[in-house]
């Protein structure tokens, strides 16, 4: 009677670690099918962006670590191959915009990090809350895009960010977080028309689950920044990266 219930008992594990193992298989090849379908949607959209003669960035990864504290000297920044740089933002009519503004990247981690530079000479913030009316201060706008769906990140003098979503060009959802950590460093003095100010940076850290990315090789999503100043004695004046008529697209190398 033993020697039955064992053959028996010996069936069933067998049973049951062929159907664990063809478990296991289809979830591998859908696994494999899943990431050739976002490689091949991501070759899609970056010869799409060549095609229509998008501006496109290639990020490097990291060569070092990076601390977030506002300054840029860290390896992560400054070793070779150094990051990428978007170079002088643009007027609406092409022409390089003013004052000077500049974005450099890198990657690693599992994040986006982004050094926002801002030439200022009157430095004004007054929003001192997430998810405030940035855009009524001087700020940056980071939009990342991927299909129909957008993800702005915006971030002041001050490192505040008011973060939002939208789908299909629809209601900006300002209840979304994107997990953004921030930092600053200014050179000047906010909010005081009487003196000389002259730059501020804004370093930044993007969890790459927040924008739809895994952060490995050959990934890309659109990108624009925009960056909005109060001159001392001229009206609000805005420049760009990546928008108009010259999208703009990241490929992380």
């Amino acid at each position: 009677m033993g020697a039955p219930r064992s053959s028996s008992k010996r069936s069933t594990i067998a049973v049951v670690a062929a159907v664990a193992v063809t478990i296991g298989v289809g979830l591998t090849v859908r696994h494999l099918f899943a990431a050739r379908s976002r490689a091949s949607a991501a070759h899609a959209a970056l010869a799409l962006a060549a095609a229509r003669n998008d501006r496109i960035l290639h990020v490097p990864h990291m060569p070092g670590s990076i601390t977030l504290d506002g300054d840029t000297d860290d390896p992560g920044w400054t070793s070779q191959p150094g990051p990428g740089r978007t170079g002088d933002f643009e007027f609406d009519n092409g022409a390089p915009g003013r004052p000077f503004s500049e974005v450099r990247l890198v990657w690693g981690d599992g994040f986006l990090y982004l050094s926002l530079y801002a030439s200022d000479e009157n430095i004004q913030t007054r929003t001192h809350e997430p998810d405030g009316p940035l855009w009524l201060d001087d700020a940056f706008r980071v939009v990342f895009s991927q299909d129909d769906v957008e993800y702005a990140i915006e971030v002041s003098p001050e490192a505040i960010i008011t973060d939002s979503i939208r789908h299909g060009g629809g209601k900006w959802d300002y209840s979304w977080s994107s997990g953004a950590h921030a930092s600053k460093e200014w050179d000047g003095t906010l909010n005081n028309d009487k003196d000389m100010d002259e730059e501020w940076v804004i370093e930044m850290a993007v969890p790459f689950e927040s924008i739809g990315l895994e952060g490995k090789p050959g990934e890309s999503i659109g990108f624009a920044v925009h960056r909005c100043d109060t001159p001392k004695s001229d009206p609000r004046i805005c420049n760009s990266w990546g928008e108009n008529d010259r999208k703009g697209r990241l490929v992380l190398d």
